[in-house]
C-alpha cells in the first residue's frame, strides 16, 4: 500500500468511526426515550412484552456499546438487562406476582437508566471532541478481496457498523435484519461467509442451522455466531449445529476481523482438497455431481434448458503406454485449461473420472451444445495439445450430449448421456453424439436404464480397514458385496459366484492378483461377464502391462479416492449393459 492509499485508508477508519457512532447515539436516543417512559399497563401479557421489550433495550446496549468505544455503557446495560431477565421465564408467575416484579424492577433500575442517560451525554460530547486517527488495519490477503459475507442482525447500527467495516476491508457484503431475510438472500446468492446473531426478535438464528442442512450446496458454508449471551448452553448446540466459531458480544473488532480471516482461508483450503482435482486444477466429481442438483434445481423453478456433456479423450491408454504417465498427465492439464478457456463463466466444467471430463451448460439446448462441443473438438483437431521435449502430443475426443428431462431422475440423465458417448466411442470416435431418453430407450431395444437386479461385487484385498471403505462406498447402491482376504479366497469365489466385478488387489498373501488372473486364464474359469479392476500400491508401468496383458480390465494405483472407484465401477457396469443389448 503506497503512502497516499494508506492516507485514504486511514481517513476513511476515522471516517467510518465516527459516523458508526453517531448513528449509534442517534438510535440511543430512541431507546432511552422508551426506557424513561412511565407504563401505564396493567394486564398480565402488556406486562409481560413491556418487561421483554426493556430486556432487549438492554441486552441489545450491552452487545453494542462497548464495540463503539462506549465500554461503561455497556456494563451498565448488562445490569439493566439483568433485571429483566425473569420476563422469559414466566410460566409460573401468577398475574400478581408479575406486577409486583414488573413495579420492583422498575425502581431497581431507575438509578441504571438515569445512569445511562449521563453516560449518553458523556459520549455525545467526546464525539465532538473526537480526534484521533483511527488505527491502520492490515491489507486483506488478495485471495479474499471481493469475497462476498451475508452479515444477519437485527440491532441495526451494529449490523450496519459491522457491513461497512468489512466492505471497508475489501469485501462484498449483504445484509439482513432477520432470519426470512437471510434465508431468502442464502437461495439466490453465493457467499463465502456468514455472521449470525443468536438472538433475533421474532425468530432465532437458530432457524438458518436447518436450512443451511437441508441445502448440499451451503452445508460447508462457514458460519460464525454472533451472541450477546455468553451461555455455554448456547456455545455447545451451535457448534453440534454445525457452527465454525462463536463470539460473545461485546467484541473487539480487529479480532473478529481476523477470525473471519482464518475462516475464509482455512475454507478455501478445504474446498481445494474436497472440490478440485488436483492434476487438473479443474473441480471434480464430487463438486459435479452437488452442483448438478443445484442447477436441476435451478431450472425446474426458472423452466430453462439444461444440458450435460460427457467428453472422453479418444485412446487416451496409447498415450499412457507409449510416452509414459507424465506425458499422460500433461495432455490431461492442457486439455483441462483448453476445455475451460471454450466454456462461459456460467459453465460447469469437472474431471469426472480417469480421461473423462463432464460440463454443465444451464440454458443451453441439445442443439446449441453440440455446435459448442464440435467447435471446441474442431479446435483440437487443428492443433497439437501440448508439446514436451520436441515431441507434439494430439488427441482427438468423442462426446455424448443429453438435456434434462423433468419426468426422469438425474442418474438416468447421467446414463442416457453415457449411452451417447458410447455411440460416439463405437462409431469410430472424434465426435459428439447428442441423444434424449426417448431415443436412448428406443436404441436400447426396451432395455431399462437401470438393472432390476442388483450387481455382484467382489472385493479382494487383503487390508481389512481398506476393504471395509470400499464396501461402504458401495453400500447406499442396490449391491451385493462380497469379501476376500486372500487370493484363494478371491479366485473360489471369481470362479463358483461369477461376480459381475472384482476390484482385486495386486499382492496378496497366499495368491497373488496378478496369480488369479493367470490361474484364471489358463484353466479358462473366469467368467465372461465378470471384469476385474486391478489394484496396485506401485505406481509401475510394468505392473500395469502385466496386469492388462493377464486380463484386468482397468487399473487403479493406491491411494486412490473412493468416489472414483465407484464412478469406475458404475460406467464399467453401465457400459456392459448397453454393449450386451447393444450387440
Amino acid at each position: 500500500m503506497d503512502e497516499f492509499a494508506f492516507h485514504d485508508y486511514v481517513k476513511a477508519s476515522l471516517s467510518l468511526e465516527i459516523e458508526s457512532k453517531q448513528k449509534y447515539l442517534e438510535e440511543l436516543k430512541q431507546q432511552l426515550d422508551v426506557l424513561n417512559d412511565p407504563t401505564n399497563k396493567v394486564g398480565y401479557d402488556e406486562l409481560i412484552e413491556q418487561a421483554r421489550e426493556r430486556y432487549r433495550i438492554g441486552h441489545t446496549i450491552k452487545g453494542t456499546a462497548p464495540i463503539l468505544g462506549m465500554g461503561r455503557m455497556g456494563r451498565v446495560a448488562a445490569q439493566f438487562a439483568e433485571c429483566w431477565e425473569w420476563s422469559y421465564e414466566t410460566n409460573s408467575l401468577t398475574g400478581n406476582d408479575v406486577h409486583n416484579l414488573f413495579q420492583d424492577c422498575c425502581l431497581a433500575s431507575l438509578p441504571l437508566v438515569q445512569e445511562l442517560g449521563m453516560e449518553f451525554e458523556i459520549n455525545c460530547k467526546e464525539l465532538l471532541m473526537e480526534q484521533k486517527q483511527a488505527p491502520f488495519k492490515e491489507v486483506l490477503p488478495p485471495q479474499l478481496l471481493g469475497s462476498r459475507l451475508l452479515v444477519v442482525d437485527d440491532d441495526r447500527v451494529l449490523r450496519s457498523y459491522l457491513s461497512r467495516k468489512l466492505r471497508l476491508e475489501g469485501y462484498k457484503v449483504d445484509e439482513a435484519s432477520n432470519v426470512e431475510t437471510a434465508i431468502k438472500l442464502l437461495k439466490e446468492n453465493d457467499y463465502q461467509l456468514i455472521t449470525l446473531d443468536l438472538m433475533m426478535h421474532p425468530q432465532s438464528g437458530y432457524e438458518i442451522f436447518e436450512v443451511l442442512k437441508e441445502d448440499p450446496m451451503i452445508k460447508w458454508l462457514p458460519m460464525l455466531v454472533l451472541s450477546g449471551r455468553n451461555d455455554m448452553k448456547d456455545v455447545v448446540r451451535c457448534f453440534r449445529m454445525g457452527a465454525d466459531d462463536f463470539v460473545t458480544k461485546p467484541f473487539d473488532y480487529g479480532e473478529l476481523s481476523a477470525r473471519i480471516q482464518r475462516m475464509l482461508l482455512r475454507h478455501m483450503e478445504f474446498a481445494l482438497l474436497a472440490f478440485n482435482d488436483p492434476l487438473t486444477g479443474i473441480h471434480n466429481r464430487r463438486y459435479f455431481d452437488l452442483q448438478l442438483q443445484v442447477e436441476v434445481n435451478r431450472v425446474q423453478k426458472y423452466n430453462e434448458p439444461l444440458t450435460l456433456v460427457i467428453i472422453d479423450i479418444d485412446f487416451f491408454k496409447e498415450v499412457n503406454d507409449r510416452h509414459g504417465h507424465p506425458a499422460g498427465d500433461l495432455v490431461l492439464q492442457k486439455f483441462a485449461h483448453l476445455l475451460q478457456s471454450c466454456l462461459r463463466n456460467t459453465d460447469i466444467l469437472a474431471r469426472v473420472g480417469g480421461e473423462e471430463f463432464g460440463v454443465i451448460l444451464p440454458g443451453i439446448t441439445e442443439l446449441e451444445a453440440e455446435k459448442i462441443m464440435n467447435r471446441i473438438l474442431q479446435r483440437v483437431r487443428s492443433e497439437p495439445i501440448a508439446q514436451h521435449d520436441i515431441v507434439d502430443y494430439c488427441i482427438t475426443f468423442s462426446a455424448g450430449i443429453a438435456s434434462w428431462n423433468p419426468s426422469k431422475s438425474i442418474q438416468n440423465w447421467f446414463q442416457v448421456t453415457d449411452y451417447a458417448l458410447y455411440k460416439a466411442k463405437h462409431t469410430g470416435r472424434n465426435r459428439v453424439v447428442r441423444t434424449s431418453f426417448g431415443m436412448a430407450k428406443k436404441n436400447l431395444a426396451g432395455l431399462e436404464l437401470q438393472a432390476d437386479e442388483p450387481k455382484t461385487i467382489l472385493i479382494a484385498d487383503d487390508d481389512r480397514m481398506l476393504r471395509m471403505m470400499i464396501a461402504d462406498q458401495f453400500r447406499k447402491e442396490p449391491y451385493k458385496l462380497i469379501e476376500a482376504q486372500d487370493g484363494e479366497t478371491a479366485y473360489r469365489i471369481l470362479v463358483e459366484q461369477q461376480p459381475d466385478i472384482c476390484i482385486l488387489d495386486c499382492i496378496m498373501p497366499g495368491m497373488s492378483g496378478f496369480e488369479v488372473l493367470e490361474r484364471m486364464r489358463t484353466e479358462g474359469t473366469r467368467a465372461a461377464k465378470t471384469q476385474i479392476i486391478l489394484l496396485s500400491g506401485r505406481s509401475s508401468e510394468e505392473d500395469v502391462h502385466k496386469g492388462l496383458e493377464l486380463g484386468a480390465d482397468a487399473y487403479m494405483f493406491k491411494p486412490f479416492s473412493l468416489i472414483d472407484v465407484e464412478m469406475k465401477v458404475s460406467k464399467m457396469l453401465f457400459d456392459k449393459v448397453v454393449y450386451d443389448a447393444t450387440t
